[in-house]
């Protein structure tokens, strides 16, 4: 069956000229009658204890930052809809609730919060639309400093994250390397969509599965992706199609027309977010590919050094020989009667010398070269050591790796 357009239900603004509250996704497909696919990173999460994706420890308390101003007029209307929905009618009201209960929950924890102007720039850059944004803003995220990210997600050693959606909140590593610009953008968008897909019942979850597993199939000459699935099936046993929820939706481009449908509930342009992936993955790719090059022409002249340098040993070695022939022969007075061979074959000996020098020089030429080579090499793994610093939140500052 197709999937269909994303149903909003009805509009509940505030007063004319404000903007209105973002609806909240529904929690099924419709049914249609003829299917047109056979029955393809977030878990759903059991009741009541959710657990973080980055690790099976228990879930961290929700941190929120002291209120230190009144709320704003959104944030009431919000309040005042879930009040609403809440004290309707007895019957009627009742079994809304029941049938409700998450969208109710979602939009009083929205009116709850108070974004930070850091976070609410990365809602702007990933491009999220009003759905997008208040599932994102559902889960309170935050921008976590090292031991913080660390803490809230259980991080181990051997892991290495830069997001965590723990089932209620949000928690983003803050990496600050300025070449890796919208790494932060990139993981917000990826945590939001793990909110999202928990927030699917799970025939529609079902239903996506079979999209994704298309998606990832059509991919699947990409090394470093099948070694991430991989990893997640070790680490994260049973959040596979959730984590592929979250990396199709903002690494993959050019996604199949029904699929690529369905990711507009959350984007207003997907592709923003998935050039800002592109961008700064090519910072690594560029450095990968250099220091292949690099390697490769570290490989070719050491070879040719190494071919000189015998060619030029051996050649060498025959000079000597001939020379102390040249000299027994003088010696002998093998040249008394023929002066004129003499001075022929001296200065034969001696262009072969000179030449000889000529080409040492060029070895040792080439061997400065190589030692250039070998620290331009030396410099870029340190290049790419910094870089990797900068997003793994299990190195301390001012250790190595």
């Amino acid at each position: 069956m197709s999937l269909p357009p994303y149903p909003t239900g009805p509009e509940r603004g505030g007063e004319a000229g404000r903007p209105q509250v973002p609806p909240m996704p529904a929690q099924q497909f419709p049914q249609q009658q003829q299917p047109s696919y056979p029955p393809q990173q977030a878990q759903q999460f059991p009741s009541p204890s959710p657990q973080p994706y980055a690790s099976g420890s228990p879930k961290p308390p929700r941190t929120r930052p002291p209120r230190t101003r009144g709320m704003s007029w959104w944030q009431y209307l919000m309040v005042g809809v879930a009040a609403v929905l809440s004290i309707a009618l007895p019957v009627s009201g009742g079994v809304y609730y029941m049938a409700n209960a998450r969208l109710i929950a979602d939009r009083q924890s929205v009116a709850d919060y108070s974004p930070s102007d850091d976070i609410s720039s990365l809602v702007k850059r990933a491009d999220l639309n009003d759905v997008g944004t208040f599932i994102f803003y559902t889960s309170h995220p935050e921008l976590n400093t090292a031991n913080e990210f660390n803490t809230a997600c259980g991080i181990r050693p051997e892991q290495f994250l830069l997001g965590c959606y723990t089932g209620e909140t949000i928690h983003l590593y803050d990496v600050t390397e300025e070449r890796l610009d919208g790494l932060r953008e990139v993981t917000a968008a990826h945590e939001m969509l793990h909110a999202a897909f928990d927030r699917l019942d799970k025939k529609s979850q079902d239903r996506l599965g079979d999209l994704l597993e298309k998606a990832y199939e059509e991919h699947g000459d990409d090394p470093e992706l099948a070694d991430r699935m991989d990893a997640y099936a070790v680490s994260q046993p049973g959040t596979r199609i959730t984590e592929l929820h979250s990396i199709v939706g903002t690494e993959f481009a050019d996604l199949d027309p029904e699929l690529e449908t369905y990711y507009k509930r959350y984007f207003d342009d997907r592709s923003v977010v998935v050039d800002l992936h592109a961008s700064y993955m090519k910072v690594f790719s560029d450095l990968e590919q250099q220091t292949t090059d690099l390697s490769n022409q570290i490989l070719a002249l050491a070879d040719e050094i190494e071919s000189d340098t015998a060619t030029f040993n051996a050649d060498q070695t025959q000079l000597n020989a001939d020379i102390d022939a040249f000299i027994a022969k003088n010696q002998a007075y093998g040249y008394s009667s023929d002066p004129a061979g003499f001075d022929a074959d001296k200065a034969a000996l001696i262009a072969r010398d000179t030449e000889l020098e000529t080409r040492r020089t060029a070895i040792n030429d080439k061997t400065t070269r190589l030692g250039d080579l070998q620290q331009q090499l030396r410099d870029l793994d340190a290049d790419a050591q910094a870089l990797n610093r900068s997003i793994d939140s299990t190195i301390v500052p001012g250790e190595g790796i």
